[in-house]
């Protein structure tokens, strides 16, 4: 096992994971970034739209087009209103007040906007990424690519270095380090069907949870909605959500009924243009399938509706030239659109708002321990609004610099040896086992549950059960899990071992917050409970683990300036006075 020493540790290569090692470069520590596959290339944030989202004025006085109006205290108003009060509002503080400088500085490096409206400039991910990898890179920052790290090592209390795996040679490497900062993202692989990327397994959240750090939120899973099911060459894509978006159109369940038209229209008529239509018809789609009125493969069908198909078309082509989409042709899409046939379509993981508990300096309860971007809470509270992408910035900026300090004032201990072949003596397991169990089956049987238990909409019957499996895989599988070969050397089906234990421990941890969730609340819709309970559940639920026992414990949201509501609120009618009374903070991707 080799080793290499670095003050700060950034697990991720995305774009918090390169504002992270901007600002911890800035402040002099020696820095490392370890990517699990190619640098800018992997993970959500080159996928992405993708849009930087700042308040009004600080567009007009970046130079683009900005309601005049519309102010920092308006835009924290709207982004915890639209989070349903379950944000931190110190931290959403800071994402309004640092975004126009976090949105500045990326023009400055190189990135081009193509759009702007009231409240973002859009661009593209790529174009995100390589402009902060190339500062990144300009300041001296270190990089890994195509490893993966596996372990956080502690030492007297505090992050002391990690256990990484070279996925190209097997070889296992031990980084020394004074402080860690995660910025893996989420865990899309863990459902079918998703929006974003595949290598996202939760490996931070997993890893933060096994060290001894709390994770909060876990319940809450963005769905994007109307995402093609079938055939399978289109699942996944968010061709059709985007359509349904610039071209309108409608959905039917498989009676041909147009089942929205049983909600209030103004709450459709809203939620058609607008970030909440993700959540809004997700849950709708849920329902019908729920109730038995599904499409074969578990959807809605997605039709053109009453809009005039040239119309239609030429929305369409827009903005997808003879129906192509990232090299993909579509064109049977449109036919099947224009001849009245439907597309299966329903809600598919997007964007997880759980993950590990920060401060205001994003740091952990595990001391030398970040996290930023998506594997951080809780800025967006119960439901992701305004941007992704804006936040991975301002939250990578604050984490870098806040380790960086920390990793001088805080140096540890070098990690121990006997502590290094424990954990890589767990790492090697599953190529000693002689168990041989179809590792991809298992996952996308995992997947599926995931799907139908934590899904959209979810009750404590199938909560229940969900947990039980879980804890059975966790107990009867992982323990003689064995890859199908024993090479070292890019051995995918090991790869694939280590990371079903992350997938496990994250579905789970979200499952146990889901059942503890006794309310419906943002994306976490519970039909035993539908209501909205601002008296009991305007709290957080934290979960860790001490000495290998789960502990539980709740706390109330950090409030800032906005007050928080009381009582219980039907959760629809919650739903609708948000989005009636609220703007819309987020750009469409």
């Amino acid at each position: 096992m080799k080793t290499v020493k670095a003050d700060v540790l950034i697990v991720g290569g995305g774009g918090a994971g390169f504002r992270a090692a901007i600002a911890s470069r800035q402040e002099g520590a020696e820095t490392l970034l370890i990517s699990k596959g190619p640098l800018a290339r992997c993970g959500a944030s080159p996928m992405a739209g993708a849009d930087l989202t700042c308040h009004g004025v600080g567009m007009r006085e970046a130079g683009f087009f900005g309601e005049p109006n519309d102010s920092e205290e308006k835009f924290l108003s709207d982004i915890v209103h639209q989070g349903c009060f379950l944000n931190d509002q110190v931290l959403a503080e800071r994402f309004v007040q640092d975004g126009p400088s976090r949105m500045m500085e990326t023009l400055d490096w190189g990135c081009q906007p193509y759009l702007c409206d009231e409240r973002a400039i859009f661009t593209s991910g790529i174009g995100i990424v390589d402009a902060h990898l190339k500062e990144a890179r300009r300041l001296g920052t270190r990089f890994m690519d195509d490893t993966a790290v596996l372990e956080l090592m502690v030492q007297e209390g505090q992050v002391c270095g990690a256990i990484g795996l070279d996925l190209r040679s097997g070889e296992r490497i031990l980084i020394d380090c004074h402080a860690v900062i995660l910025a893996s993202g989420g865990w899309h692989k863990a459902y079918t069907p998703v929006t974003g990327s595949k290598e996202l397994t939760g490996d931070g959240v997993a890893m933060a949870y096994r060290a001894g750090a709390e994770v909060a939120n876990m319940e809450f899973v963005t769905f994007a909605c109307n995402v093609p099911l079938w055939p399978p060459i289109w699942r996944g894509s968010i061709v059709t959500y985007a359509m349904s978006l610039m071209c309108g159109g409608t959905l039917e369940n498989a009676d041909g009924e147009r089942f929205l038209d049983r909600f209030d229209p103004e709450m459709v008529e809203i939620a058609s243009t607008t970030e909440w239509n993700k959540s809004f018809f997700s849950f709708a789609t849920a329902l019908e399938v729920r109730a038995g009125r599904g499409t074969e493969h578990g959807g809605v069908y997605y039709v053109k509706g009453d809009t005039p198909w040239p119309e239609f078309e030429a929305k369409a082509l827009r903005s997808y030239p003879d129906w192509k989409v990232k090299g993909a042709d579509f064109s049977e899409l449109g036919r099947r659109l224009r001849d009245g046939e439907g597309v299966e379509v329903a809600g598919a993981a997007e964007y997880f708002e759980g993950g590990v508990w920060v401060d205001e300096r994003f740091a952990s309860t595990l001391p030398g321990l970040y996290a930023a971007g998506e594997c951080a809470v809780s800025l967006f509270g119960a439901n992701r609004v305004a941007a992704a992408t804006m936040e991975m910035l301002v939250t990578g900026a604050i984490a870098g610099k806040e380790a960086a300090d920390f990793a001088r004032t805080h140096p540890s201990a070098s990690p121990h040896p006997t502590t290094a072949r424990v954990l890589d003596d767990k790492i090697t397991k599953p190529l000693r086992n002689r168990e041989r169990v179809d590792v991809g089956q298992l996952r996308s049987d995992l997947q599926k549950a995931a799907a139908s238990y934590l899904g959209p909409v979810r009750c404590e019957r199938e909560l229940v059960d969900f947990v039980r499996s879980l804890e059975r895989m966790q107990q009867e599988v992982l323990p003689v899990l064995g890859a199908s070969h024993e090479g070292q050397i890019y051995n995918k089906a090991w790869i694939e071992c280590l990371e079903l234990e992350n997938m496990l421990t994250v579905l789970e941890l979200s499952a146990r917050s889901a059942l503890q969730r006794t309310e419906s609340r943002g994306v976490h819709y519970r039909e035993d409970h539908p209501f909205s309970d601002n008296d009991q559940w305007l709290r957080e639920i934290h979960l860790s683990l001490d000495r290998g026992e789960r502990r539980s414990a709740v706390h109330p949201v950090r409030q800032g300036s906005l007050p928080l509501p009381s009582g219980r609120i039907p959760y629809l009618t919650m739903i609708h006075d948000m989005m009636r009374s609220h703007s819309d903070v987020g750009g469409h991707h």
